[in-house]
């Protein structure tokens, strides 16, 4: 038990500094999610027709918890979101969320692997 412990929370240490290398300063356009605010929480559906909603509008500065919930096969699993540098791959049923805080003016644009599904965040 005292090993599990160990591992766990060796693992936990390193996915929070993987976590934040890959969101924080990796891109001007991406920021680490400040602590002590609370976070906008937007689930996107993904299914064989797209992303919906397609265009999330949040506002700047505030921490956004993006969640890409899939809903069936389509290359609308594989989530290209460029401005983070991150790529998602969903199966069937899986959920998968992102953790930043989009600067004001900010676009972040994201897409399935063959650009034929687009969405995008908006701050406001």
């Amino acid at each position: 038990m005292k090993q599990f412990k160990t591992n766990m929370m060796a693992g936990a240490g390193l996915g929070l500094t993987l976590g934040a290398g890959l969101l924080a300063g990796t891109t001007p356009n991406a920021a680490l999610a400040a602590p002590g605010k609370a976070a906008q929480r937007v689930t996107v559906v993904v299914d064989s027709s797209g992303y919906k909603p397609s265009t999330i509008n949040v506002k700047a500065g505030q921490p956004v918890q993006l969640t890409f919930h899939s809903k069936g096969n389509s290359c609308a699993n594989l989530v290209s979101i460029p401005a983070l540098k991150k790529t998602l791959s969903l199966k069937n049923g899986q959920k998968k969320t992102l953790t930043f805080t989009p600067k004001k003016g900010q676009t972040l644009a994201f897409a399935c692997g063959m650009k034929m599904f687009k969405g995008k965040v908006v701050a406001r």
